[in-house]
């Protein structure tokens, strides 16, 4: 049995998320976004063999940056290939029925389900309120609180942004409506979802990220 490839059990998406950690290399903010989710999710991935599945130019992503559209095309190719157990969706922020009532409760919804994992792509100049940065991003919805309506990602470059920071929800829902140049559309999010849970006990396996989540919920 490959542990490697078991899913992981939660509670919520921040706990997943927290057991692991990611730092893009330069400029693939979006092929690390794609490793840390799969990974999160209990598949393990790094960027090296990302690349390698999809025989993904490395220019396509140093040179311009990948477009939302083209992230998915990449992180689809990659779980077909790998054959992982995962449905996949693209939402642009472009479309009249994501609102910002309706990317409210996608995202209440979704941090309290261990079985997805949300990629954000975002703009980090108003992300961050912060002119001077680059623009484009990809990270993690990792959690929400609905009483300070605050978001929290898991940033895909700890060493610039820090590991987790957070944000007003209207605020990341502006950076996702910020259209992309490259594409001339709204950036968004991709969602990844298990389609099946992987049945630990029965196999008298206990997954290490399991042993890590007790601990984590012990404390």
């Amino acid at each position: 049995m490959d542990l490697d490839n078991l899913a992981q059990i939660s509670k919520r998406d921040l706990e997943i998320i927290q057991l692991h950690q990611f730092q893009q290399p330069i400029y693939c903010c979006n092929v690390t976004a794609i490793a840390y989710a799969f990974t999160a999710l209990g598949y393990l991935t790094t960027v090296d063999e990302i690349f390698y599945a999809t025989q993904l130019p490395i220019a396509s992503v140093l040179d311009d940056g990948m477009t939302l559209a083209e992230t998915y095309d990449t992180c689809r190719t990659y779980l077909e290939k790998k054959e992982i157990p995962l449905s996949i969706r693209i939402e642009h922020f472009d479309k009249p029925s994501m609102t910002l009532e309706a990317f409210i409760r996608e995202v209440e919804a979704a941090v309290c389900d261990e079985n997805d994992v949300h990629i954000l792509n975002f703009n980090t100049r108003i992300a961050h309120e912060n002119p001077s940065l680059e623009g484009g991003h990809f990270s993690l919805l990792a959690d929400y609180d609905p009483k300070t309506q605050e978001i929290t990602i898991a940033d895909t470059n700890p060493k610039r942004y820090t590991r987790f920071w957070k944000c007003p929800i209207q605020r990341i829902y502006a950076a996702c409506v910020d259209k992309d140049s490259s594409s001339n559309r709204s950036r968004g999010m991709i969602v990844l979802r298990r389609q099946e849970k992987a049945n630990l006990a029965a196999n008298g396996v206990v997954h290490p990220s399991e042993i890590a989540l007790n601990a984590l919920h012990s404390e």
